[in-house]
């Protein structure tokens, strides 16, 4: 998982010199590397930079969207990238998950949170069982 160059507050990197870095990164990878999108970042990457990074770079083709009204990003990324996105995931520790995974995330990025809860949510919203993903586990 890889954030954004960051620099400060009030000194961000455009997307020329981020494409640069990010190229460097793709070039020595051996491995795919998910993007997090995220405001702790202090950058600020739009869904057209992200589809862009995707396309001319192979080696990232999965991001981790956590920004504000992340729900309707997945669905951005994926229509907009095609075939490049390989997996646009939830973020917030799967706060917005169900909103995510119905606009398309593939997955979620809980950190530890819960993971024997959070799988068969996506489990029966993968099989296309979004009334059973909604509803709560009961052991």
């Amino acid at each position: 998982m890889l954030m954004p160059p960051y620099h400060g507050v009030s000194l961000n990197a455009d997307a020329p010199s981020m494409l640069d870095r990010l190229g460097r990164i793709a070039d020595a990878a051996k491995i795919s590397i998910l993007v997090l999108n995220a405001l702790l970042s202090g950058v600020t990457l739009t869904m057209s930079f992200l589809v862009r990074l995707a396309r001319e770079m192979p080696r990232f083709s999965y991001f981790n969207v956590e920004v504000p009204f992340a729900a309707a990003k997945p669905r951005t990324l994926t229509d907009a990238g095609g075939e490049a996105i390989l997996g646009p995931f939830d973020g917030e520790e799967a706060i917005t998950m169900m909103p995510d995974l119905d606009a398309g995330a593939s997955a979620t990025m809980p950190g530890a949170l819960l993971p024997d809860l959070l799988r068969p949510v996506i489990d029966h919203h993968t099989r296309r069982r979004r009334r059973e993903a909604a509803l709560p586990v009961v052991n």
